[in-house]
């Protein structure tokens, strides 16, 4: 009878042992640690008017003069507003959940290293209000982040790492090439494949080419000149003396010319160069031709 309860807790032992080493996580703390703070610092999003994003050895720099946000690094250029303020919000509401390691031999597992993580530096008036640096995405809209002078990393609820992380720096470009509301726009000239013709408006607000009316076809030039989009970027300049496949003029108080450029590519794109812009724009085929329309399919003659 004595054999078999030193046998039961022989057993016991081994399992509690068992239990200990699968459990434990070998020298690091993890259990719940009682946090004292659970904020890394305290942010007025209104005064909030440049933000710094280190990553993968690119550096963003985002900057806010007169109410809208631009990007200054690594290029200057327009920035949609709304992408960054959802940031700041981030950096307001995020709280600090709890303390899920202390080994430094773990930061990786984390996503603390050179190509994951990213130093996020953030302004108040021009002066430095914090800095941390943020890991790999836990789950949903919480991250993991680390003070830069303390190994402990937080889980970081509230803070979306897609929202601080574009696959490009250029994402964080406004593809937004022009926005000309159609009843400000006065003429159309269109110069391609051998033609010239200029579309007027009279003083009943239609549109005329030379003697035939401009119909619904010429709607489609006017509708996308009111939110003309880009679908990409191209970093290096375009010749003025390039043989362009066709330039359009708009007069609406101020003349823009557009200049577009066909690549050689399947399928089908186009280069975009805007009077007054040195940005070079990217645009599928149906975009571009939405703008540069023949005659002949203006007027149907």
């Amino acid at each position: 009878m004595k054999s078999k309860t030193y046998l039961y807790l022989g057993i016991l032992a081994v399992l509690l042992i068992a239990a200990y080493f699968l459990t434990s996580d070998r020298g690091e703390k993890t259990a719940s640690y009682k946090l004292t703070e659970k904020k890394l610092f305290e942010i007025d999003s209104g005064k909030v008017d440049k933000i710094e994003i280190k990553n993968k050895g690119e550096n963003l720099l985002l900057s806010k003069a007169s109410g809208d946000w631009r990007i200054e690094q690594p290029f200057q250029y327009r920035t949609v507003s709304s992408n960054v303020e959802a940031l700041v919000s981030g950096l307001k509401n995020l709280k600090l959940e709890s303390i899920v390691s202390t080994n430094p031999a773990k930061k990786d597992t984390y996503g603390f290293n050179d190509m994951d993580q990213a130093e996020v530096t953030v302004y108040e008036s021009g002066v430095q209000k914090g800095k941390f640096l943020l890991g790999k995405t836990a789950s949903g809209s919480a991250s993991y982040i680390k003070k830069m002078d303390s190994d402990n990393i937080y889980l970081g609820e509230g803070i979306d790492r897609n929202i601080f992380i574009k696959p490009n720096v250029n994402d964080w470009k406004d593809k937004n090439i022009v926005s000309i509301p159609k009843q400000s726009i006065n003429s159309v000239q269109v110069i391609s494949e051998g033609e010239t013709y200029t579309a007027i408006r009279d003083s009943s607000g239609k549109y005329f080419i030379d003697q035939d009316s401009a119909g619904k076809n010429f709607d489609i030039i006017l509708n996308t000149l009111q939110k003309f989009d880009a679908s990409g970027f191209r970093d290096t300049l375009i010749s003025d003396q390039s043989d362009f496949t066709a330039t359009v003029i708009v007069d609406n108080g101020n003349k823009s010319e557009f200049r577009f450029l066909k690549l050689d590519t399947t399928p089908v794109k186009y280069l975009l160069k805007v009077s007054g812009d040195l940005q070079v724009y990217k645009l599928d085929e149906v975009n571009a031709k939405n703008v540069f329309k023949t005659k002949k399919e203006i007027t149907g003659k």
